[in-house]
């Protein structure tokens, strides 16, 4: 079991994959044929496929002050054509009259740079708009879901093998000192700890998560805000790949809280 926000962070993790060949021999070690191999009753499950995980993100996964929802489109299909159909429709109704609407794009969902066919998405947050914001929450004051189609199953496995990797040096402890802005406001001193990568057991899925507590001082060494904990899991089946985002948990609790929220989604999918 991986301990809450690890405190010794693991470099260079990759998913290293391995095919073992088993070879049959006769009980005398002799040149006989071999023993065919027992056909096994269990049904291999059909992959999952992007329509069934997307059915799978409810509300039930978040914190629901505020829930939003994301969804791609094929581009050029009826369903991006009625989408681009609807928004350029209520773009036009609350433009001034005298002033061009905007062309309607697709949205897009999750983080950019994965390379996947399409996403889809769902984020829930403790608190309304313009309520404020006091952390830490228990749960995480936002959390999200996010799914993403990918080319194949390599492309999913090497995927979540790279996020692990953690190239940026997130999930690590560091400090980082006051930052004054031109506008004479400031960022306080930020001291990042516990922080660290771990594969967690998320059954039928290849899963890891980074986490770190964070906490900020004022020169004087008080606390600038109270300290909570951010996690990021990122798990592969298939051709899907699965981000769950906590943000805002009490300190040392948001892998707890990712790995909970990831189980009861890939639960609802089986």
């Amino acid at each position: 079991m991986l301990p809450l926000c690890l405190s010794r962070p693991a470099r260079g993790a990759a998913v290293a994959l391995a095919i073992v060949v088993l070879a049959g021999c006769s009980a005398d070690g002799g040149g006989g044929p071999a023993a065919s191999p027992s056909t096994s009753s269990t049904p291999t499950p059909a992959p999952l496929t992007f329509e069934e995980a997307t059915t799978a993100l409810t509300e039930t996964l978040l914190p629901t002050a505020t829930v939003q929802r994301c969804d791609e489109y094929e581009p050029g299909s009826p369903e991006a054509q009625e989408y681009l159909d609807q928004l350029a429709a209520e773009m036009a109704a609350t433009e001034a009259e005298e002033a061009a609407a905007p062309s309607p794009t697709l949205p897009q969902c999750g983080s950019p740079t994965l390379g996947d066919l399409r996403a889809a998405s769902v984020a829930g947050h403790a608190f309304a708009v313009g309520d404020p914001v006091a952390l830490p929450v228990a749960g995480g004051a936002a959390r999200a879901v996010e799914v993403y189609e990918m080319s194949d199953a390599d492309s999913a496995q090497t995927a979540v093998a790279t996020e692990a990797a953690d190239l940026d040096g997130w999930a690590a402890d560091k400090e980082t000192p006051r930052v004054d802005n031109a506008d004479g406001t400031y960022l306080p001193r930020t001291v990042v700890s516990a922080a660290g990568v771990g594969e967690v057991d998320l059954p039928g899925w290849t899963a890891w998560v980074l986490s770190r507590d964070e906490a900020s001082f004022q020169d004087d060494g008080s606390a600038a805000a109270n300290p909570y904990c951010t996690a990021f899991l990122w798990a592969a089946r298939d051709s899907l790949v699965i981000r769950v985002q906590v943000v805002g948990d009490t300190p040392g609790q948001a892998v707890a809280t990712a790995l909970d929220t990831a189980t009861r989604y890939t639960e609802a999918l089986d």
